[in-house]
């Protein structure tokens, strides 16, 4: 373990190193800064992350109005003759990774193993060396997509971007909408409709992490299944089994957009000074958000990689229909946000807090029989959470960003993998976990509010994971399952460099580590079952519920045109 963890801090120095000495030149990003004639650096602080100049254009539906309603500069779209240019881009991503992986076999090994404990005979097909071992490769989180939006008038905007990502590699929409602003004459009340986030504190789609999936495990916690396999840190790593101890119906996930009618209204205090004041622990009121999105169960935007809902479970045992969006049914969710900033946007002035619940209908997965496909849901599942952004040295020097909730799913959610649990049966209780991230980002080349970011900024951040189950679900015939299985304790180190930019072309390099250790999910990975119910047989010595721990390391390279 410390030598593995030595040649990846040794490998990540050396990416770094080249990182911060990489040619120099000057200029911004494509898209909307040709259309406005700006700087990239205007709305991003290191893309595509966003300054508060860049969150506020975005709440807005594209406008720098403060109004509501479009300003003669927004509708420079709506006249040709005034811009040479139709906001349309191109995006690809690349990383080259490698995970080295202990207390999980590797499928590409030959090995057949059976363990025998007592009363418990433990088997598995291939791979039965739970030592685990290096496997490297290409990824990414989107490997290309294709970018376009604006108004359509003062009070129409849209966005359209499709794409291809996903493991394997498929075509799919990453985001489709249309917004309605300023209905009734009020901020108040927008409306999008279509494929549409969910109001995170921080987006998955913007962040620097790239070919570790998700870098925040809130955001593709699955119940049931082990988190270091469900995470693209390891997609390059074959383990023996990815399904989970059981299945959880809760369809809603924060990894992507999803398909929803989303009300977002907004106000900003008096004219907008108390936004501007820049300052550290403000106490002035500058904005307050609502969001509200409506999801069914049943994605429309169907798409590997991208469909924003679902459990890898219900997708490993046949659902077809939904492209890897989970098992459709009759059920939906609501998810809400409301924050409140102050002295600033909270993203890299002023700070902003934060809280959000999300209240859906789900079900256990039938794997067979005329529910199949129109299950109508009787259970209904709970997110609570808080969150915050806090900026001490403003400007963008140091930003802190931080969220925390806990998860009720109730039995009727519940289904076990009889696979691995062959003498399981109805489930007897539900599952709570607690899960919470800080994220930490500091830029120690930014040498303005704005007008001097942007190419030669170098970005680095850490950012903390941890989960805890509360209560593990049982079922009745087996023994109940330990309090720490499927517990996560994780961190990313990463290093992000915007070496290129212009009114065309924007290249930033990264160099990221990750390490996750995952507990007790290593019989699950090792596709290890136990006919006497009996799970604490032996497991190589290891234990079934033995630990895994990942070392995820990667660089690449982002391009937008």
């Amino acid at each position: 373990m410390r030598k593995t963890l030595m040649m990846f801090l040794s490998l990540f120095a050396l990416a770094s190193v080249a990182v911060f000495f990489s040619p120099k030149t000057a200029n911004a990003f494509p898209g909307f800064a040709r259309k406005y004639n700006f700087p990239c650096s205007f709305c991003h602080i290191q893309w595509p992350r966003l300054a508060d100049t860049g969150h506020f254009f975005k709440d807005r539906g594209f406008m720098l109005s403060t109004t509501g309603k479009a300003n003669s500069l927004d509708m420079m779209f709506q006249d040709p003759k005034n811009q040479n240019y139709f906001p349309i881009g191109f995006h690809m991503s690349m990383a080259y990774y490698g995970s080295a992986v202990n207390g999980a076999g590797n499928a590409n090994t030959t090995a057949t193993s059976t363990f025998t404990s007592g009363t418990s005979t433990l088997t598995n097909g291939v791979g039965g060396n739970n030592n685990g071992g290096w496997a490297n490769g290409p990824g990414t989180n989107t490997a290309w997509d294709l970018e376009s939006g604006g108004l359509l008038n003062p009070w129409i905007s849209f966005w359209v971007q499709p794409g291809a990502g996903g493991t394997p590699i498929g075509f799919g929409l990453v985001k489709l909408w249309v917004r309605f602003d300023d209905l009734l004459n009020s901020t108040w009340l927008n409306l999008y409709v279509g494929k549409t986030s969910v109001d995170m504190v921080s987006s998955n789609q913007r962040a620097m992490a790239i070919g570790t999936g998700a870098p925040f495990t809130m955001y593709d916690f699955q119940p049931g299944v082990p988190e270091v396999a469900n995470n693209g840190g390891t997609s390059t790593y074959s383990f023996l089994n990815t399904a989970g101890l059981y299945s959880d119906g809760d369809m809603v996930d924060f990894l992507n957009d999803v398909t929803s009618i989303r009300y977002f209204g907004y106000h900003m205090e008096g004219t907008g000074e108390a936004c501007a004041t820049q300052k550290a622990f403000s106490l002035d009121p500058c904005e307050t958000r609502v969001n509200v999105n409506f999801i069914p169960n049943t994605t429309l935007y169907s798409g590997s990689g991208f469909s924003g809902a679902g459990n890898s479970y219900q997708t490993t045992v046949g659902d077809a229909t939904n492209g890897g969006g989970g098992y459709p049914n009759n059920g939906f969710s609501f998810m809400a946000h409301v924050t409140q900033s102050f002295g600033g946007w909270g993203r890299t002035n002023g700070d902003r807090i934060g809280a959000f619940a999300l209240v859906g209908s789900g079900t256990a997965l039938p794997s067979s029989g005329a529910e199949a496909g129109g299950t109508n849901p009787a259970s209904t599942y709970t997110r609570f959470g808080v969150d915050v952004m806090l900026n001490p040295l403003p400007n963008g020097n140091l930003n802190i960003v931080g969220a925390w909730e806990i998860v009720s799913d109730p039995t009727g959610m519940i289904e076990p993998n009889t696979a691995l649990m062959p003498g399981a049966g109805a489930p007897t209780s539900g599952l709570q976990y607690m899960t919470w991230f800080t994220q930490v980002n500091w830029q120690p080349t930014f040498g303005g509010f704005f007008s001097q970011s942007g190419t030669n900024s170098n970005l680095i951040e850490f950012i903390y994971n941890q989960l805890n189950m509360e209560q593990q679900p049982s079922f009745s015939g087996v023994a109940a399952l330990p309090g720490n299985f499927d517990n996560v304790l994780a961190f990313t180190l990463l290093d992000r460099y915007w070496l290129w930019g212009s009114d065309r072309a924007d290249i930033s390099l990264f160099a990221q580590y990750q390490y996750m250790v995952n507990y007790g999910v290593s019989g699950v990975l090792n596709n290890l079952a136990t006919q006497s119910g009996d799970f604490h047989g032996a497991n190589g010595g290891g234990g079934y519920f033995g630990n895994v721990e990942a070392n995820n390391f990667s660089v690449g390279l982002d391009f937008a045109s």
